[in-house]
């Protein structure tokens, strides 16, 4: 008897000692993934900034001389200071300039063009790349939003270790709990309640490093197999893709270790300060038992199982602190799951409603041509002409301003209350009228005539076509706008303005009013509801250019693919329209007639659906992943507890056995509890879910008629049918050890060590 006794004992010693075991490492493996995979979404983006735009804190631009340019070098915090051959124009001397500590850039850098004798107005901040580094312009309100980046790293980690510690902290209590009579024999000579709860930590923590180790290094693997998975499918939907390596910091390592050191602490801190508070005699007596108390009866239980249900449901109140967070974190993931899918369903659909399919008809292929202007660009009639393209369109935006006095409104614009509530930032009030803004659209002549034709306007050169229409600011939905006409029709001219400096102007002729925009993809009162927009032809624009500027660095070129030369504004349908290799062909033909002579970058429109869609399922795939993690928490913590069967439930089992149960009836009732854990999270998360769908799609302004064919409901079935599995497999390897213990086993008193 007392072998069996101690083997007995030195298997349930084993049992906890592996449950503890079992949830550090899980601990671990899930914050050390978390950390990784944050920090290279993160360096993907700093990488990407300092690839595109160039590897630079601040820029200097200005007349800098040799001995200027060592008197930066020489400064205390700069690292390096680099002329910029491709920013440099004439005797204006571009420099970029690192810093050894970016945190101060916005105080040197102004002392630093002081010393190089140049002003605050020739330094020019990559601030992109400081908003990264969480360096932000206290000039810029804008900017403030980089700390939402940091607060969300911060929010996700705080978030993550408080689960964990909720949810693992049972397995903690499971071994403390095998030591409670040593622990009150301790207490009876003269430990004192500090030193057992030391005593606790030091033994969890025993247990815990070596797992902890193996699921830190196991989750800097896998967040490195996960990141390459992301690049290798990213590569294959997105053209030209910049790939960045897995990357690892040592400070990374150290915050992964410092969560993982706090979260197996204060879980294992909960209950040893919970048994150190006992009396001995409290300890050496025992907690009890539980399950065995009469409680309220549990009628579906019963009405669906019998008695096996009615027993189930005892057991499950009376073990209800212990599978609350386990019930918590199923809860979680699945909820958390079924929001991102339908989020990332509703994104989709909105995406493609607001952009592929409203500009379908509007582009194929867009070349930019960099640096240059409409004038000034000489390939316009060898585009137009390019086999393979039924119209192409150039165009050039700029910049201007316009007064509108209260006679020009129009009377449906003034009942609407005018200019009222139109934000300052907008919409300027002065004398005698408001000054907004007139953005303009510079198209080539040939389509300026085809546009003038659409919208019946004068097929003139000497004049401007007016886009009469201005939201209803009252109106939200963004989908469908409300427009009003903006101005009375019956003037033949007007002024346009120099932004910045209205007080220099063009009066020019108006040749008609429309609502209709040329056939182009561009977007227009989103932000600015107010902005009047003027389409000029080119052949204006070189005449009054130069009086209005305000135009943009580049020219860009709007494409519509098909075999014959068709009016830009026939629509076609999706399935007569190009294919991905049609496009991909033109692209390479639009570059190659353009010539060398200009720096091009295109973009075709299936291509861009491709990617978007690509991002999406990239995006669904890192949060459905770490959904999953959370699950497996909760899961692993069902797993726990039904592990520790033998040792929590024995005499409840035995004595169920004596008083006649079958096996199979003790199996019927393992069923109803599992059945219980695995539908709570999804009986609760369901008309969560559905309220969040009729929410996201009224913000949305989306028809449910729209939607509801969209509704994720094969990935959200499985994930509740993985959680059913896995929570049955749970209670089937416990209920398996539990049934092999004999009567005598499951009834005897507590051994002695």
């Amino acid at each position: 008897m007392r072998k069996t006794c101690f083997g007995g004992r030195v298997r349930s010693g084993r049992d906890s000692a592996g449950t503890v075991a079992v949830a550090a490492f899980i601990a671990a493996l899930f914050l050390s993934l978390l950390c990784s995979t944050l920090y290279n979404v993160w360096n993907y983006d700093v990488v990407r900034y300092q690839t595109e735009e160039g590897n630079y804190h601040a820029r200097l631009t200005g007349v800098i001389e040799d001995e200027t340019l060592q008197l930066i070098r020489s400064y205390a915090n700069v690292e390096s200071a680099r002329v910029n051959e491709k920013e440099t124009e004439g005797e204006e001397i571009a420099v970029d300039i690192l810093l050894k500590d970016v945190s101060s850039v916005y105080e040197d850098l102004p002392r630093i063009a002081s010393l190089a004798g140049l002003r605050e107005e020739n330094i020019s901040y990559h601030q992109d790349l400081l908003n990264l580094y969480f360096v932000v312009n206290p000039n810029n309100p804008d900017s403030q939003d980089a700390y939402m980046i940091l607060m969300v790293f911060a929010a996700a980690g705080f978030l993550s270790c408080f689960s964990l510690i909720i949810i693992i902290r049972h397995a903690y209590a499971v071994q403390m709990d095998d030591k409670i009579r040593q622990l009150g024999i301790l207490a009876s000579v003269g430990a004192t309640p500090a030193q057992i709860r030391n005593l606790l930590l030091k033994k969890a923590f025993f247990h815990s490093a070596a797992p902890a180790m193996l699921g830190t290094v196991l989750g800097i693997a896998g967040s490195a197999g996960l990141m390459a998975g992301i690049n290798a499918y990213s590569n294959q939907v997105i053209e030209g893709r910049m790939e960045v390596p897995f990357s690892y910091h040592p400070l990374v390592f150290g915050t992964t270790l410092l969560c993982v050191v706090l979260t197996v602490l204060l879980s294992a801190w909960i209950p040893a300060r919970r048994l150190s508070r006992l009396t001995p005699l409290e300890a050496i007596r025992g907690a009890g038992e539980k399950g065995l108390k009469r409680r309220r009866k549990s009628r579906i239980l019963g009405r669906l199982f019998g008695v096996e249900g009615e027993l189930a449901g005892n057991a499950l109140k009376a073990r209800r602190k212990t599978l609350r967070m386990s019930a918590f974190s199923l809860t979680l993931s699945f909820l958390a799951f079924g929001l991102v899918q339908c989020l990332l369903s509703i994104m989709t659909l909105n995406t493609e409603l607001t952009y592929f399919d409203a500009f379908r008809n509007s582009w194929d292929v867009i070349v930019t041509v960099k640096d240059t202007n409409i004038e000034e660009f000489e390939r316009t009639d060898t585009v137009q002409a390019l086999p393979g393209v039924r119209d192409a369109l150039v165009y050039q935006k700029a910049s201007a301003k316009r007064i509108l006095t209260e006679e020009e409104l129009s009377g449906e614009f003034l009942e609407a209350g005018g200019f009222a509530d139109a934000p300052g930032a907008y919409v300027l009030e002065m004398d005698g009228g408001w000054l907004v803004n007139a953005p303009i659209f510079i198209l080539d002549d040939a389509s300026f005539l085809e546009y003038c034709a659409r919208v019946g306007a004068e097929p003139s050169l000497e004049g401007a076509v007016i886009l009469n229409q201005v939201r209803d600011d009252t109106d939200p939905n963004f989908r469908i706008r409300t427009s009003f006409p903006y101005v009375k029709e019956d003037h033949a001219s007007v002024t346009l303005r120099r932004a910045g400096e209205e007080d220099v102007g063009v009066e020019i002729p108006v040749l008609g009013y429309t609502q209709e925009l040329p056939a182009m993809r561009e977007e227009y009162q989103t932000l600015d509801y107010y902005e009047m927009i003027h389409v000029l032809p080119v052949s204006l624009w070189a005449e009054i250019g130069g009086q209005v500027g305000g135009t943009e660095e580049n020219t860009l070129i709007r494409v519509l693919a098909g075999e014959e030369k068709e009016n830009a504004y026939t629509e076609i349908s999706e399935e007569e329209g190009p294919t991905q290799e049609e496009l991909d062909s033109l692209e390479k033909e639009l570059v190659r007639a353009i010539g060398s002579g200009y720096e091009t970058e295109t973009e075709n429109r299936i291509e861009d659906r491709n990617a978007s869609d690509g991002a999406i399922y990239v995006f669904r795939t890192i949060l459905g992943g770490f959904c999953v993690l959370l699950a497996m928490i909760g899961v692993g913590s069902v797993f726990s507890n039904t592990l520790s069967f033998a040792r929590q439930r024995r005499r409840e089992t035995a004595r169920y056995l004596s008083v006649g149960m079958t096996p199979a009836q003790i199996w019927k009732m393992f069923c109803a509890e599992a059945l219980v854990i695995a539908c709570r999270p999804v009986l609760i998360s369901l008309p969560i879910l559905l309220a969040a769908v009729l929410f996201f799609m009224k913000m949305a302004y989306l028809d449910p008629a729209l939607i509801l064919p969209r509704m994720p409901v094969l990935p959200i079935v499985f994930f509740a049918l993985a959680v059913f599995a896995f929570v049955g497999l749970a209670y089937y390897l416990g209920g398996k050890r539990l049934m092999r213990m004999n009567l005598a086993d499951m009834l005897r008193d507590e051994r002695i060590e």
